[in-house]
């Protein structure tokens, strides 16, 4: 559920304008920019604070599927991501199924990731990225104080239901991390979950985060890796990340129907290595991405066997290593310098 009245005065007292970063006035329908008079509507309970929408729909578009959601659907977490990829044309079933499994898993992978970024009760916590709520589900049950930022509001109606089967409180805003309505040094902990392959840019989406850290703050990011050998998640063909651009939006065209990777940035552990250094974020872990399978058998039998033994693998100490860099999936915990400049270098890269 949303509780856009109340847990925001945690959080710097008032949301901020994305676009001047001045303060808004919450109105009965819209929170209005005191300073250059933008107006950002309350959607189904949602702040929608966007400029732009993702990559995939217009914000018409978009706010209009998440109204499908919404009205054309029973009103269960289950029904509605089911239905969410039934009226997803450039989905295929088989990818569709896999989807599915990992949304039903994620609050299984939460628990698992958060412990090893260290959450307590008095942490103030952003998911970016939250998707179907999963890390806001384990988060919450820390006790700790949590807010899902998304770009896409379809996304945020499905959270919004799940939220509510579970009993959880946690305050949902539509956003883009690159104008977020969060002010400065607002969250003591950061959760971005396979976020960076899907923003405009990495860069400036990382610097983002860095600036909604406190001091000492510290951000936990898994992804996708480019340089994988094996199946990427995203497509299921393997080694799909060493292609040149133009080969591979034929090969995953020709055998999926429809390019998958067409909005996705290929990104590997050396890449945001290199871009934290520059904004002051350093590296206090770096593994390959260790899967928590539910008990529930959500995952395709084939493929929670090849779960089973990537996790085996990853537990060696020399394979680990390589699966860093040649693995399916990274993740690492970043801490944010005090007085560090999260802007310096990146918008000049």
């Amino acid at each position: 559920m949303s509780e856009l009245d109340g847990p925001n005065t945690r959080v710097g007292g008032l949301f901020v304008c994305p676009q001047c970063r001045n303060r808004l006035l919450k109105q009965p329908e819209s929170f209005r920019c005191v300073d250059c008079g933008k107006e950002y509507p309350v959607i189904f309970g949602i702040a929608d604070f966007r400029i732009r929408s993702d990559r995939y729909l217009s914000l018409e578009e978009e706010r209009a599927k998440a109204r499908r959601l919404a009205t054309e659907v029973e009103q269960s977490f289950s029904a509605m991501l089911d239905y969410y990829y039934d009226i997803t044309d450039d989905v295929p079933p088989v990818l569709a199924a896999r989807y599915k499994a990992y949304h039903y898993n994620s609050p299984r992978q939460a628990r698992y990731s958060l412990e090893r970024l260290g959450i307590a009760s008095d942490d103030v916590i952003l998911d970016v990225g939250c998707g179907t709520g999963g890390a806001l589900i384990a988060a919450a049950e820390k006790g700790s104080q949590v807010y899902g930022m998304d770009i896409a509001l379809r996304w945020l109606m499905i959270c919004q239901q799940r939220l509510r089967e579970q009993g959880i409180s946690a305050t949902l805003v539509c956003a883009d991390i690159e104008a977020s309505p969060f002010p400065d040094g607002s969250f003591s902990k950061i959760v971005a979950t396979d976020l960076l392959e899907n923003v405009y840019s990495v860069e400036k989406s990382l610097s983002a985060m860095g600036r909604l850290l406190k001091a000492d703050g510290k951000l936990w990011l898994a992804g996708s890796n480019k340089f994988c050998l094996g199946p990427h998640p995203s497509t299921r063909l393997w080694a799909i990340g060493y292609f040149p651009g133009k080969w591979r939006r034929r090969l995953v065209t020709g055998l999926r129907g429809v390019d998958s990777l067409r909005f996705i940035n290929l990104i590997s552990p050396a890449r945001i290595i290199r871009y934290a250094k520059r904004i002051g974020l350093h590296v206090n872990m770096l593994s390959p991405r260790m899967v928590a399978l539910d008990g529930e058998g959500t995952y395709p039998a084939i493929d929670r066997v090849m779960i089973k033994i990537y996790v085996a693998v990853a537990r060696l100490p020399l394979l680990r290593q390589l699966l860093i860099w040649i693995g399916p999936a990274f993740e690492m915990a970043l801490q944010k310098a005090p007085h560090s400049k999260e802007s310096k270098g990146v918008d000049q890269a």
